[in-house]
């Protein structure tokens, strides 16, 4: 019978916790992505598993946002390899990535994988160096001149009722209360608690 410690031994083998020292290469966390979250999550993570992230080259490790909910590192070798594997198989497919977001693209007669292409290009233009959140959906109503946002509903694009920032209606999209917009939320709705006003997060 298995008991729980063996379990724990495991898992911990497995996770690659035990090792004493390894490199990017043998650190099988690296294929699927270390979520970075906090303070230097992802080289925490690293860290824990032997390797040596204090001597590690500035360009050894990339940074992406890809298919889950927050940026993952990855080996900058990899970077080919991770854009294809998260690259929408169809346009039905990119819909499904997108969520409610397609249902007003396909009203106005435009393809998901074209908007998500047009969101692309115009955050590129947008963020061309390290730039917090809030920053960058502050810029987009002066980018989105397009025929993506013209058609893609009547708000163009999606606003804040209360702090009257956009966001591109393809994505990435968030609701008022959710960062960057705690700053604009004062108040818990439906229970009438107040809620102090604070600055977004990035």
């Amino acid at each position: 019978m298995v008991d729980r410690r063996q379990v724990m031994s495991f898992r911990f083998r497995a996770q690659q916790l035990d090792r004493a020292r390894g490199g990017l290469d043998d650190t099988a966390i690296l294929d699927i992505g270390v979520q970075d979250t906090g303070p230097d999550g992802a080289r925490w993570a690293l860290a824990l598993r032997g390797v040596d992230v204090a001597a590690l080259p500035a360009e050894a490790l990339l940074l992406l946002w890809t298919v889950r909910g927050a940026p993952h590192l990855y080996r900058r070798s990899d970077a080919g390899a991770v854009a294809a594997a998260v690259e929408p198989y169809s346009d039905a497919d990119a819909g499904k990535r997108i969520y409610d977001a397609a249902k007003p693209l396909k009203a106005a007669g435009i393809g998901n994988l074209a908007a998500l292409d047009e969101v692309a290009s115009r955050m590129r233009a947008i963020v061309t160096r390290p730039t917090v959140k809030g920053r960058s959906r502050a810029a987009w109503p002066r980018r989105c001149p397009s025929r993506t946002c013209d058609r893609a509903g009547p708000a163009r694009p999606p606003t804040c009722t209360r702090c009257r920032s956009g966001s591109p209606p393809c994505g990435p999209g968030w609701n008022c209360g959710s960062a960057p917009h705690r700053r604009c939320w004062n108040a818990s709705p439906g229970s009438g608690r107040r809620r102090p006003r604070t600055t977004g997060s990035t």
